[in-house]
């Protein structure tokens, strides 16, 4: 993505963290999003007394007082920390800059080889996943990962599954499986389901930074240590991110994030990982455009496009 950010590699990124003048409260460390916008090329303006905006060439991004969500780009994104407003001043957690604005807006390249891919169908089994009458998620899922493959074939990847029919797979061994396929890229596929029929929306998972909280864990596990998943956190956040918004702006998906969670599947992958959940089969509307094949093939080729996009932005 070439953006007024692609100079942002010196920020927050070791002995240059100090130009953003760091400050700590509510015991987290803080940097001033003003501080932040001159280092990166960006404006910096308030917009009501609870927002504020860095404006660029190719980025906007919106501050919410109070929120841990941020909007890079049209699309949400679920942060570490609460942005904070105060003083006529924003803050941003300094760690969500190195390790969620970064990366999205500007990766670092390398010649590392992105072609083979392992697709995770979610559930199998006696585990059926969410259910909605005798319909079942480990189904569709399955159903998906077949459409997904089958373009990924076509667009020169390599495919691998951690399975191919209705079984039984231990989440521990998933990542396990794209380990041993020497996979470059591990994508989780899965749907929703909520108490109430009223939920809806896509939303993609990846896995949380170290010493911080995931987005539904409610504050806990922010003294959690590293896992073999956190090696990949600058890829993940951009995978992810990539993914939801093709299913936002080519599918008209209802947003409801890039988020964070310690997953066994995300927790243990040694490559890039996301785990998608592409709507709520417990809403009767989104319910419908799961099971119909034709909307099905749409999401699987916004799934492909997006990992195609992924590589072309991390590759030299």
């Amino acid at each position: 993505m070439a953006t007024a950010a692609t100079a942002l590699g010196i920020n927050a990124r070791g002995q240059e963290a100090s130009r953003l003048q760091p400050v700590s409260f509510m015991g987290r460390n803080y940097a001033r999003a003003s501080a932040y916008a001159r280092s990166a090329g960006l404006s910096f303006k308030w917009t009501s007394p609870e927002l504020a905006t860095l404006t660029g060439p190719g980025v906007s991004i919106l501050l919410d007082h109070d929120s841990r969500k941020i909007r890079i780009n049209n699309i949400w994104v679920w942060l570490s920390a609460p942005v904070w407003l105060r003083d006529r001043e924003a803050f941003i957690p300094l760690l969500d800059i190195s390790k969620t604005v970064e990366p999205i807006l500007s990766q670092r390249r390398s010649r590392q080889a992105l072609r083979t891919i392992c697709l995770d169908p979610g559930h199998g089994g006696e585990d059926t996943g969410k259910r909605d009458g005798n319909r079942n998620e480990k189904q569709y899922t399955l159903l998906l990962a077949r459409d997904v493959g089958r373009l990924l074939g076509r667009a020169g990847f390599r495919v691998t599954y951690t399975r191919t029919s209705d079984r039984p797979v231990e989440l521990s061994d998933r990542p396990l499986i794209a380990q041993r396929h020497k996979a470059d890229l591990f994508l989780s596929l899965h749907y929703n389901g909520a108490d109430v029929s009223s939920a809806f929306g896509a939303e993609v998972y990846c896995m949380t930074p170290a010493g911080t909280s995931s987005t539904n864990a409610g504050g806990e596990g922010a003294d959690s240590p590293a896992y073999p998943g956190n090696r990949m956190d600058e890829r993940n956040i951009l995978l992810a991110y990539e993914l939801q918004k093709l299913m936002v702006a080519r599918l008209g998906r209802t947003d409801r994030g890039v988020r964070r969670a310690r997953f066994a599947v995300l927790r243990d992958a040694t490559m890039p990982a996301a785990l998608i959940e592409a709507g709520f089969m417990s809403n009767p509307q989104e319910a419908r455009w799961i099971y119909s094949s034709k909307d099905r093939a749409l999401l699987a080729q916004a799934i492909v496009d997006a990992v195609r996009n992924f590589k072309k932005a991390i590759s030299l």
